[in-house]
């Protein structure tokens, strides 16, 4: 990839998570969450294409993930957790544009974890 390339991406990435915590911020739980899902998982989806190709693999795999398991709200089943793993998870992919390297085995896990409760 070219810098211009890997400058322009990165810069996308880290509006997206702008634009994600701004989401955030208009929740206060589940409910409100649920009810923007499709304005969260715009951006969840942008960055799960973006990010691999920019050297972020860790956000990349964390933005599959949250992805995918936003898709299944889509259809507004409830599920008690949401908004507390997006305000756990939002900061540490955050973190993964400064750090790249950070381990995300615990986030893959509370991710997995809310999955699970819809099965």
């Amino acid at each position: 990839m070219t810098d211009e390339f890997l400058d322009v991406a990165t810069k996308e990435i880290k509006e997206d998570l702008s634009e994600l915590d701004t989401l955030l911020t208009k929740c206060k739980n589940d409910h409100d969450v649920i009810a923007i899902i499709p304005e969260f998982q715009k951006h969840t989806h942008k960055i799960m294409g973006l990010a691999p190709m920019a050297g972020y693999e860790s956000l990349g795999d964390i933005s599959k993930s949250l992805d995918s398991l936003l898709k299944k709200f889509m259809d507004g089943d409830a599920v008690v957790g949401l908004f507390v793993l997006l305000s756990e998870i939002l900061p540490f992919m955050m973190s993964l544009m400064i750090e790249p390297n950070l381990d995300s085995v615990i986030v893959q896990q509370k991710i997995s974890k809310i999955e699970n409760l819809l099965n």
